[in-house]
């Protein structure tokens, strides 16, 4: 055998071996990114990851596509859902020089999936006065929000309802919005978010009020001590062909815990509509008194 030949094979050899580890893992994120190295260690919620060109990354699960090692529970990294939901029934009754009797019905159902989070809402109140016809009103609300990272969020929302008091007969609503989670701790939660909408508004007159408009909401939760809560949230809309065209409706109020599962809440709310139908006032303000049962 030609000797000079047979060490350049054997170099040859040597390098390639040298060139890729023996023991090399694979994992793929969720970005589409490929990262070649080792599993240093697994939690719950993240992978500690010795990469080839990065060195050591902390990776978030939720940001895990796949993970090609034998070195790794890959039970663990697969997405677990978590549903949690809301009911909360409230209202009031006068009697004497005025017969009347008010209620609301909210429900909240949410759907966390890794960093994808599915949110329903319903909402429903009937407002009755002696001699009077009843007062409707309903709103059925779908909306997804994508986890950017730890404070970031991407959502998009429909909405279909219509409103006796403010003469709406029908309402429906597509939105895009971005957002961003100030904090979420056991002792309260701050959040806003900013964007656009699609809203058509059918009024009782037969008027149709479509229209893009800019929306800016806020959620701002915070225990005051063990026994009660402060919570308050606002959504306002602004035509961007007309900025009188403009809505606003807010919510203040108090949350008193019952038990684990069970709040009453008192809260004040307030819409206030820049261009009413006719015959309408601009402000709409109500007190709720009501209990909250979560699960």
């Amino acid at each position: 055998m030609n000797l000079p030949k047979t060490l350049a094979i054997i170099a040859a050899t040597t390098s390639i071996s040298f060139s890729y580890p023996a023991h090399s893992d694979q994992i793929v994120l969720t970005n589409g990114d490929t990262l070649q190295g080792t599993v240093i260690d697994q939690t719950e919620t993240s992978v500690t990851w010795e990469s080839d060109n990065f060195g050591t990354l902390n990776i978030p699960t939720q940001q895990i596509a796949s993970i090609n090692s034998s070195d790794i529970n890959s039970e663990a990294l697969k997405i677990k859902s978590a549903y949690t939901g809301n009911i909360g029934l409230s209202g009031s009754y006068l009697g004497g020089n005025e017969e009347r009797d008010d209620l609301e019905l909210d429900v909240l159902l949410t759907l966390e999936q890794g960093n994808l989070s599915h949110n329903t809402e319903i909402n429903y109140e009937t407002l009755g006065q002696e001699n009077e016809p009843t007062i409707k009103g309903y709103g059925i609300a779908y909306g997804i929000d994508w986890a950017i990272d730890d404070s970031w969020y991407w959502g998009n929302n429909i909405f279909y309802g219509a409103d006796d008091k403010r003469q709406i007969d029908q309402s429906i609503s597509l939105g895009t919005n971005l957002g961003f989670q100030f904090w979420k701790n056991e002792e309260g939660k701050l959040s806003t978010e900013i964007g656009i909408a699609w809203i058509s508004d059918k009024l009782f007159s037969s008027i149709n009020d479509e229209r893009i408009a800019l929306v800016w909401s806020g959620n701002y939760q915070k225990q005051l001590n063990k026994r009660v809560s402060f919570a308050y949230s606002h959504q306002l809309n602004v035509s961007m062909k007309d900025s009188d065209n403009s809505q606003l409706s807010a919510d203040i109020g108090f949350i008193i815990p019952v038990t684990d599962k069970l709040d009453t809440k008192i809260s004040w709310d307030w819409v206030i509509d820049n261009q009413p139908e006719q015959g309408n006032e601009k402000i709409d303000r109500k007190l709720k008194f009501g209990a909250d049962y979560s699960f």
